[in-house]
Order: structure tokens, then sequence, then C-alpha cells
């Protein structure tokens, strides 16, 4: 019986390690060696997304986060966000963050079509992203070097993460792969002096972070607010030390000095990065690989109709801070919600309904509430340009006079 055991054990074990390193193993048979030396951006954004969606999605996502909230260390651009008043409230920055991840994942996932493209997909979804993206950045007074640091941080802080607390490290292939394709993703949005390398990124933005990232009252601002947030969706108050000490342990020195966070205690110092260490370990040796990739955008181009008659995108999941763009439950799934809210396992506000845009979104009207109908035909047209024809399907522009005959 234990001779059986064992062999099973060791079977299970060596079927992990084999599952495990497929892909990332894979990636030199899929492409040949021209194709891997002479990266293009469809190459590379392939080679993407099978890190980010199925091998290491957990800590991409995380590092991505930490990005988002590590450049509020950057005085001017902490002053910027909070003119916008989209990050005070609650419900402005669940937006925000909702619609930010929406259309990262929208322009990572989907095919950008263009120069330096040979895939034959016509799919626009990933060009009206980066034109939506771009139409509401030129809405205020960006530098071009904050722009080159918010570009840098989505390569570097990702990959920095993986390599920290995930089960395995990027490869070589892999850090190449981000690097060209979020610097095509740069071009597209018309950032300027884009590095050629990715050592050069990194070396410029230490220097920019020994200039740039001092403490300030906006910066300061800025975390108190997000993290205070963060914090009051943990319903057991004593954990929100807890997550308090989690943000502090995984910021930089300099990070945490430009914000006036405190240093964390030497135990958190400890214990946090050991218990990422033992679930990479387990995630390493025993779990076995994802079948799905973890992805919170549609990747197939199905749609739902609203009442209009316009096609609209629903969300994959259903997030608990704010459902934003998930559908309404019906038949048994909405007797079982009401169920839950009678029990109180549920709050009925954070229950998708009108007020989270139930009907599903459209990418040319993500961004904040103000600005939803808004800027349509620039995006529109910057999209075609980046596509380089004309936006057909169901994504293309909403025509007024279709709607009206429905």
């Amino acid at each position: 019986m234990f001779t059986l055991a064992f062999c099973l054990a060791s079977s299970y074990l060596l079927l992990v390690r084999f599952l495990r390193y497929r892909r990332v193993n894979g990636i030199t048979s899929k492409f040949s060696e021209d194709e891997l030396t002479k990266m293009t951006p469809w190459t590379a954004q392939r080679i993407v997304f099978e890190s980010f969606f199925y091998d290491t999605p957990m800590m991409m996502l995380l590092g991505t986060q930490v990005a988002l909230f590590k450049v509020y260390g950057i005085s001017s651009i902490a002053s910027l966000l909070l003119q916008t008043g989209e990050l005070r409230t609650p419900d402005t920055l669940n937006k925000r963050l909702a619609d930010t991840s929406t259309l990262i994942a929208t322009f990572v996932s989907n095919p950008l079509i263009g120069a330096g493209y040979d895939s034959p997909s016509d799919d626009p979804r990933g060009a009206i992203a980066i034109a939506r993206v771009s139409y509401l950045h030129r809405k205020y007074r960006i530098s071009n070097d904050d722009f080159l640091y918010n570009l840098a941080l989505f390569m570097l802080e990702p990959i920095r993460w993986t390599a920290r607390f995930d089960w395995r490290p990027h490869s070589p292939i892999e850090v190449q792969a981000i690097f060209v394709l979020w610097t095509e993703i740069g071009r597209r949005m018309g950032i300027q002096d884009i590095w050629s390398s990715y050592g050069e990124m990194e070396e410029w933005v230490k220097n920019y972070e020994e200039a740039n990232m001092i403490p300030s009252p906006a910066s300061e601002e800025l975390a108190r607010l997000t993290s205070n947030h963060f914090l009051a969706r943990i319903r057991i108050k004593p954990l929100r030390r807890v997550f308090f000490q989690l943000m502090c342990t995984v910021l930089d020195p300099r990070t945490r000095k430009a914000m006036n966070l405190p240093d964390p205690s030497p135990i958190a110092s400890f214990l946090i990065p050991k218990l990422f260490q033992i679930r990479a370990f387990f995630v390493r040796h025993l779990c076995l690989p994802r079948r799905k990739p973890s992805i919170w955008v549609q990747l197939d181009n199905s749609f739902r109709l609203d009442e209009r008659g316009v096609p609209r995108m629903s969300a994959v999941y259903q997030k608990r801070s704010g459902p934003y763009y998930y559908p309404e439950k019906t038949g048994f799934a909405l007797k079982v919600q009401n169920f839950l809210i009678k029990l109180g396992l549920r709050n009925a506000e954070k229950m998708p309904g009108k007020r989270w845009f139930s009907e599903g979104y459209r990418l040319e009207e993500l961004g904040p509430v103000r600005f939803r109908t808004e800027g349509h035909e620039q995006v529109f047209r910057e999209a075609a340009r980046l596509q380089g024809c004309p936006i057909t399907g169901p994504w293309a522009p909403v025509v007024e006079s279709h709607l009206e005959k429905n």
C-alpha cells in the first residue's frame, strides 16, 4: 500500500513538473529562431499572453496594480490625479480601476493590427482601447517623461513581482517580449523618446526616480485616500492592519518615503515574503497549470444588445468592490442572489444593476462618467489610423439613424 501511494505521489509530482514548464519551454519550438531574434509586436504579444494569463497571472496582476499605485510617488502625477477628482470617492475609484483594467487587458490580449503585425485577425478592439486611453490622457497636460515612467512601470513591476514572489521568474525571451509589446503600445499612444532596450529603460527609471520621487503633500494624500479605500473593503477590522503592513512591505523604501508611509514592522518584513515563497513552492511542485486563461475581458467577439440595439461587452467576473459591466442575474440565479442577501451574505448595493452599467460596456465609452459620451468620433478616427482601415463590425461607431430604426 505504501509503495503504491509513493508511486502515485511521485508520478503526480513528475506530471506537475513536466506540465508546469511546458508553456515556457515551448516558446523555442513554437517560434523560429528568426522570429525570436527579430521579435515583432505580434510575436511578442503571443508570448506575453501565455505568461500573463496562463503561467503567472496572479503576480503579473499584482505587479500591475503596484505600478498603478507606485506612480502616486511622483508629485506631478499625484497632483494631476487629485485634480481630476476621480480618486476621492469609492465609486469613482472603483470605476477607474475597472475601466483601467478593462482597457489594459483589451489591448494586451487582442491583436494590435497595423504596421509590424502579421496577425490574420481584423478585431479592432485593441486599437479602440489604445485610442480611448490616448483620448482620455490628452485632456490633461502630462509631460512625456511622466508618460514614459508610467509605461516603464507596466513592464518593470510585473516582471519584478513575478521574479520575487511567483513560482518561476520570466525567461529572458519573455522579458524581451514584454518590452517589445509595451514599447509598441507606447508608440501607438504617441509617447516620444522610447528606449531601445530593457536595460536602457531600467537605467532611465532609476535616474527618473532619484530626481522626481520625493516626498510631497499630493503623494501623501493620494496614497492615504487609496489605501483607506482598499482597507475599508476588509470586513474584519483587525485584518486591516495586516494588509496595511503587506502594502508597506511590498513597496520599496523610496516609494514609502515619497508617500510618507511607515516602514513595515520587522515581523511583517520577514513573514510576508516567506508566505509568498510558500505559495510559490506549493504552486511550482503541487499545482497543475491552468487550462483556461485568467482574464477579465472577453476573448471572443460575442456581444449583447442593449435596449437601443447597441452591441456591448460584459465583464467576465463580478467584482465584490463594484460589479461594473456584469449582467444582472435572472431566473434561478436571481433567486439564489436574493436569498443570500436576506441572509446577510451579500450586499444588495453591490449586486449587478443599472448603477453598475449592467447593460455592458463599449470601449469608446470607458473612463470618467462625465466623459462617457465624449470623444467617440476622435477615438474611432485614431483607431482607424492605428489599424490601417476603417472600424467595421459590431464595434464600429454607433450610428444614430440606425438606432432610430430599431
